[in-house]
């Protein structure tokens, strides 16, 4: 059995597009107030979701997907500030595997 937190296909500028919209839509329903402060950031298989505050000089890391080949099939690691690194996660649903949107629901608690 493979592992949701290994691994990954690289995101092709296409997905990048649609995971961008994706993410800036459900952004805007669920932290209007915060949805312009978001940034994403496309490396290989990751996709990472951070949030530049108006105060702070360094972004807030919100959280990272990795894409496994399919618009609905990423896994979410969240990023955890007391050890400063992405830790892999579950989605609020319990599944290894959800949408951008999911992982917006999750990283977004940093920003509430």
């Amino acid at each position: 059995m493979s592992s949701p937190h290994r691994g990954g296909q690289k995101i092709s500028p296409a997905v990048q597009e649609e995971t961008r919209q994706r993410i800036m839509k459900h952004a805007a329903k669920i932290i209007p107030g915060k949805a312009s402060q978001l940034r994403l950031r496309f490396s290989g298989p990751f996709c990472y979701i951070d949030a530049e505050e108006p105060d702070s000089p360094e972004p807030t890391h919100l959280c990272r997907l990795r894409y496994l080949g399919s618009v609905n099939g990423w896994s979410l690691a969240f990023y955890t500030y007391s050890n400063e690194q992405y830790s892999p996660c579950v989605f609020g649903t319990g599944d290894f595997f959800g949408t951008p949107e999911e992982a917006l629901q999750i990283g977004a608690i940093h920003l509430q």
